[in-house]
């Protein structure tokens, strides 16, 4: 029988194996990578995830997270709206699709229910109550801008277009408050975890450069490195892998003029960083990279290569994650069988897949490369890529202030992405341009968003948009953080205030004055008297020529207005009577003139002073609503008793006259009894109309009726000086207005 002949195992077999394998491992480990194949391994991961919440008979609800005050992120009906997303660096790892990421930093659970998801629907079903009461203000304020203003007024599309989103925010509210509602009922509620990710890839053979995968989570360490799998189980076609070898390059290096020794490892750069006195060489990282590598500025999840662009490890969870133990994430998914032969597979299918050309590019000068460093500058800290001693590519500085920097760097200046915070919470994130930050968005730490044009100390300053945490809404011009030009303001707690600011208070609305809107006139015994001697009224001719001189006002066209209403004073306290009130009121209606009477108030009994008015005055069936002027001195009012017995007052006329004549009475005051009396007046008195005299450049900031513009105006048809004032609303408003509320 022939023996079979045994293998023999001796030196030098072992010795050509051993050099054989030697071999294979370092054309594995030192194979160059080129330029574009380190671009195209790197893509952008979003982790997209949220909670859903079936409502039987009711819209389905989403949130993002249940907070540990009992409070659901961002509930809604909207999936958009309460979906968060994460958006991280990513790279691929395998010609299967395997890819390396940061993982999320919130920990979330699969499901919620119980009393836990009950008692937070309840806080919510409170919150949504309020959030919606101060939306349908909102909505009633700008509903009133509607109506009192004309798309001749400067800002009136911007004020609609804010109209338009609080009434579509009002309904989304109401549907959400219904769907909690109905979970209450029923007492039971189980919400689900829902998940998406995706990569994005920059390849060329897409249309727009970007192609997106979706993927799905394979392991992660929470606030660290993440392994996700590519739905397809193969590498999207005009992307590259990194080689992933579970152990230090610097082993492979020691003869290198990379490296020397410092009492640690460190890295000595050809342009001279070691060297310069400000940096720390034993703080020096041995990482080398490259600053032409695409992945997102500021975002976590970078690669970090060696000198062959080899992958070294990573930047997760803000700490850096070393090869092996990367390696060691990725091991169960590497060595078992169905997913070694996926790897061969799609490797084998990956070498004869036709991805066009690929061309070697050469490496950028000296000058050009970046090391990743932690060094100190006087007293901030610096931790991130650098290239000849100043901060280049991805970094993050600590300022001395407590304020922090992460995101991209040119030159040791902030150039690109980036996000500053402040020791006081504040955020600034936007694209920087030679150390200074020209638009961005600002978020202070009690919620208040910002965002449009900063100043160098980073400062709304130009046009910006600003969003408060109490539901104010401002968007116009700013100048160093104030309020400072044109700009309109929504709240619910204020009017529309749309028009002029100066130091972060509202001014007014600077009017345009056109032929469109409605004037008209108030008169009384003095409009009889020109240079002492009595004239009469030219009722035929009555046309506005001149809007008074007092202050400027801008007008459109020329002015040459018709009166559309007339006030005529009837009486004053208990004993004046105007003379000429019939004679005026009859001709005035025997031209068409809409006519009202109107009362000058004194610190006399206010129903006496009633009845004394409806006796002289007569008021007839299709008038304007009788008027109250109000022009009682701080002296009077004191004299009076205060401003308690004044409103009391007030009223007792009011009601008096409204009981005599049917018709809601008008309310005539200034503009510095608004500011002064008005916001302590009952609610009772602030539902009536009001009339308020203002001679400036600015239109009253109140909800009003009329408001007199001047008091030294020009009317052809009456001598000497006329009250001009308008009508808060269009000419079909003021018919309205005329024919439901006027004299019954």
């Amino acid at each position: 029988m022939k023996e079979i002949r045994m293998w023999k195992w001796n030196r030098k077999k072992a010795g050509w194996i051993l050099s054989a394998a030697v071999i294979c491992m370092a054309g594995l480990i030192f194979w160059p990578v080129t330029d574009r194949q380190c671009r195209e391994g790197v893509a952008e991961a979003y982790t997209s995830s949220w909670y859903v919440l079936q409502v039987p008979g009711g819209d389905t609800l989403y949130f993002n997270f249940l907070r540990s005050d009992t409070v659901l992120a961002n509930l809604s009906v909207n999936r958009e709206a309460a979906c968060s997303r994460v958006r991280s660096n990513a790279f691929f790892i395998s010609f299967s699709g395997r890819v390396l990421t940061a993982s999320d930093t919130v920990s979330r659970p699969d499901s919620l229910g119980g009393d836990t998801l009950l008692s937070a629907l309840r806080h919510e079903w409170r919150q949504l109550g309020e959030c919606l009461a101060g939306y349908r203000k909102m909505w009633h304020e700008t509903e009133y801008y509607r109506r009192t203003h004309t798309v001749a007024d400067e800002g009136f599309h911007e004020v609609m277009a804010r109209h338009e989103q609080i009434v579509l925010r009002c309904a989304e509210l109401e549907r959400c408050r219904r769907a909690v509602d109905l979970v209450l009922a029923r007492g039971d509620a189980v919400a689900h975890l829902r998940e998406e990710r995706t990569i994005c890839c920059r390849t060329s053979n897409a249309a727009d450069g970007r192609r997106h995968v979706a993927c799905r989570l394979l392991k992660q360490n929470r606030c660290g490195p993440a392994l996700w799998q590519v739905a397809d189980s193969l590498l999207p076609v005009g992307c590259h892998r990194f080689r992933l070898i579970p152990f230090p390059y610097t082993w492979f290096h020691l003869p290198s003029s990379y490296y020397k020794w410092w009492g640690r490892w460190g890295y000595r750069d050809t342009d001279g960083c070691g060297e310069r006195p400000d940096i720390s060489s034993l703080s020096l990282r041995m990482r080398h990279g490259r600053t032409d590598i695409p992945m997102i500025a500021g975002a976590d999840g970078s690669p970090v290569l060696g000198p062959f662009h080899n992958l070294n490890g990573m930047w997760a969870g803000g700490r850096f994650h070393s090869a092996f133990s990367l390696f060691r994430l990725s091991v169960p998914y590497i060595f078992r069988p169905q997913c070694m032969w996926q790897d061969l597979k799609a490797s084998l299918l990956w070498v004869f897949r036709c991805d066009g050309p690929v061309s070697v590019e050469k490496d950028r000068a000296a000058a050009g490369r970046s090391v990743y460093v932690t060094f100190s500058r006087g007293d901030s800290i610096f931790y991130g890529q650098a290239a000849g001693g100043l901060p280049a590519g991805e970094g993050v500085m600590h300022y001395p202030d407590g304020g922090i920097y992460s995101g991209h760097w040119v030159n040791g200046l902030r150039e690109g992405y980036g996000k500053y915070r402040d020791s006081q919470g504040i955020v600034v994130s936007g694209c920087w341009s030679g150390d200074s930050l020209p638009r961005g968005r600002v978020r202070s730490s009690a919620g208040d968003e910002y965002e449009g044009q900063l100043n160098r100390r980073m400062e709304a300053h130009g046009e910006g948009v600003l969003c408060a945490a109490d539901g104010e809404y401002y968007a116009g011009k700013w100048r160093d953080g104030k309020r400072e030009g044109f700009g309109f303001s929504v709240s619910p707690n204020e009017v529309v205030r749309c028009g002029v600011w100066s130091k972060g208070r509202f001014r007014g609305e600077q009017m345009i004055y056109h032929s469109e809107r409605v004037y008209g006139i108030d008169i009384s015994k003095y409009q009889h008297i020109h240079k002492r001697k009595t004239c009469a009224i030219d009722w035929k001719n009555l046309r506005i020529t001149h809007l008074g001189h007092i202050s400027e006002k801008k007008v459109q066209g020329h002015v040459d207005y018709p009166v559309s209403f007339v006030y005529i004073k009837a009486t004053e306290g208990l004993t004046v009577y105007n003379p000429w009130y019939e004679r005026d009121v009859r001709a005035a209606r025997r031209h068409g003139y809409p006519v009202g009477a109107y009362h000058f108030f004194s610190e006399r009994p206010a129903a006496s002073q009633a009845d004394y008015f409806l006796k002289k005055a007569r008021p007839r069936r299709g008038d304007l609503p009788p008027m109250l002027d109000v022009e009682l001195s701080d002296l009077r009012i004191g004299m009076m008793g205060g401003r308690e017995v004044l409103f009391r007052e007030i009223l007792v006329w009011m009601k008096a006259v409204e009981c005599g004549t049917g018709a809601t009475p008008v309310l005539y005051v200034s503009q510095d009894f608004v500011n002064r009396y008005m916001p302590f007046a009952p609610e009772e008195l602030k539902a009536y109309p009001v009339w308020v005299a203002r001679y400036g450049e600015y239109k009253p900031y109140v909800h009003l009726l009329y408001w007199q513009l001047s008091p030294d105006g020009r009317v052809n048809g009456i001598k000497g000086h006329v009250d001009i004032d308008v009508f808060n609303g269009s000419d079909v408003h003021f018919r309205e207005y005329l024919q439901l509320h006027g004299v019954k």
